[in-house]
């Protein structure tokens, strides 16, 4: 019984995961675009505001957790965890920044159609998928700060559907960019500086 609270936030992750990365395919993004005729151009920003609806009731789920603490962290542990935290969080902000219009799909709002550059220079010249970097820094230092078991679980199942997800996303990138972004795969890593892989 005690399992239950915690199973059903790993089925709640799972959910949020299988939906944003479903929603996120061509097929479906050409089948619903079908249906919404001429407000098809709005597609990313309902896949966005859904996304984030989404986000918001598996994190409300989160927080509704029993806090079950593994254990207390030391001065050192928290203060590590406040430098993840505040780097992570500088890197997530920064590119939210740089492509927010185009992610959240509000450029449509004003009209603009998407600009489709691969992006090589500032943090793309370290990590191929910052905000992904930013992302798990961050759960990853909540967790170090207050080691609660709902906060592992939810750190645990970010880091695999970001791992498994940059798989899928790089197949598209390849498709939309062609063996420029074959090179820069090769070039840069994925998540981490200075590891391949």
């Amino acid at each position: 019984m005690l399992l239950i609270p915690y199973l059903s936030l790993v089925a709640a992750w799972i959910v949020f995961g299988v939906l944003h990365s479903v929603l996120a395919t061509e097929t479906v993004k050409q089948t619903v675009r079908q249906w919404m005729g001429q407000y098809a151009r709005y597609y990313r920003l309902c896949y966005s505001l859904l996304a984030t609806v989404l986000l918001c009731v598996v994190l409300y789920y989160h927080f509704s957790c029993a806090a079950l603490l593994l254990w207390q962290s030391s001065l050192i542990e928290k203060i590590i965890a406040i430098i993840f935290l505040t780097a992570g969080s500088c890197v997530m902000l920064l590119c939210i920044n740089t492509y927010f219009m185009d992610l959240s799909g509000i450029d449509a709002l004003m009209g603009k159609k998407r600009k489709f550059v691969l992006q090589t220079r500032g943090m793309h010249a370290y990590v191929r998928h910052p905000l992904y970097s930013g992302t798990i820094l961050v759960v990853w230092a909540l967790f170090l700060y207050q080691p609660y078991l709902h906060t592992l679980i939810s750190a645990s199942c970010i880091t695999v559907y970001t791992v498994i997800g940059i798989r899928f996303e790089e197949k598209k990138l390849i498709k939309e960019y062609g063996e420029a972004y074959r090179v820069y795969q090769k070039q840069i890593p994925a998540l981490i500086p200075f590891i391949y892989g």
